[in-house]
């Protein structure tokens, strides 16, 4: 006589087999459009097969189970208990699997995944949301991070990884062989007065009339404020004693149009507070004050969320702020 128990331990090693390896997902595919399809003859051309061999792929399915899953009634089949058990499974599976296909999909192609941004400043308010926008409208899953800071603090944060690329008006220096710096726009930083200011009704200013104005400077360590400094000395002119010191643009616009301080601001900015009527621009040469903007990130960073993140500041650098050089 047979032993039951032997019989049992061996068709659960049976089934153990056939889900563990045997089991194939093309078989579940087949399982999933005979569910929708009720023919075998719709589904061997669907799959681009014969009928023979749909037919084989069930009938290896519930030799190796050793129970039906599908009853032909006519020209249709219906399901077995074990056959919606199965098909029910292999839904769920091949779900997940094209979930899985998604998300490599978009850490491939740089729809998902995490950017961490470091800017100076003088980008953050134009370029640096413009840029965040048109990324964000090609991977809306990724994360992202921003950090504002001045040059002198983001370029170690980019070496040691805190962040995986920066925005800045100062280049990478030229013995960092380790990082990928390219110019993205010109957005030269401009003069910019109260619309109530003298030297705002001045057709032909002259550097000399700056003499004697207060002014709102950046952080004296920051790489704008001493370009800043070294023109004015250029034309015989000495900062005041008394000046403020700020980094928030926001701050230094609302300040100069409440007072008689002069204030550095990108052109992008000022261009929106001129044509509000709240400021004008003092249209003297300021070139000289690290116009470019440049994005900068460690060259073996190969992260295709950061290479999407760069490609949005570049294109956002051409259109928002002028192009940079070809």
């Amino acid at each position: 006589m047979s032993d039951p128990s032997g019989l049992e331990q061996e068709k659960r090693k049976m089934f153990e087999r056939f889900f563990e390896s045997t089991l194939k997902l093309n078989q579940l595919r087949i399982l999933l459009a005979l569910s929708e399809l009720k023919q075998v003859k719709l589904v061997a051309h669907a799959f681009h097969v014969t009928q023979p061999a749909i037919s084989k792929q069930i009938a290896e399915m519930e030799a190796i189970l050793g129970v039906d899953l599908i009853r032909r009634v006519g020209q249709q089949v219906e399901f077995t208990v074990f056959g919606h058990a199965l098909t029910n499974r292999a839904r769920e599976i091949l779900y997940q699997i094209s979930n899985a296909r998604k998300d490599f999909d978009s850490l491939l192609f740089g729809s998902s995944g995490k950017v961490a941004i470091g800017a100076v400043s003088t980008v953050t308010p134009v370029l640096v949301p413009q840029a965040i926008a048109a990324f964000h409208q090609r991977a809306p899953n990724a994360a992202v991070s921003l950090t504002e800071a001045t040059a002198d603090r983001l370029f170690p944060m980019v070496a040691e990884r805190t962040v995986d690329l920066i925005i800045t008006r100062t280049p990478a220096p030229l013995n960092s062989p380790h990082l990928l710096d390219r110019e993205i726009a010109n957005d030269p930083l401009v003069l910019v007065v109260s619309k109530h200011h003298p030297l705002a009704f001045r057709i032909a200013p002259t550097w000399q009339d700056l003499e004697g104005n207060p002014w709102i400077v950046p952080s004296r360590s920051s790489p704008v404020y001493l370009a800043l400094y070294t023109l004015l000395k250029g034309y015989g002119i000495t900062l005041p004693d008394n000046c403020v010191e700020s980094m928030s643009l926001y701050a230094n616009a609302a300040l100069a149009a409440q007072t008689s301080m002069i204030c550095l601001l990108p052109k992008t900015l000022a261009n929106r507070y001129v044509a509000e009527g709240s400021h004008a621009i003092i249209p003297l040469d300021t070139s000289a004050i690290l116009k470019k903007v440049h994005i900068i990130s460690l060259v073996e960073n190969s992260n295709p969320t950061v290479r999407l993140m760069r490609e949005c500041f570049e294109y956002c650098g051409q259109i928002y702020a002028g192009p940079g050089p070809s």
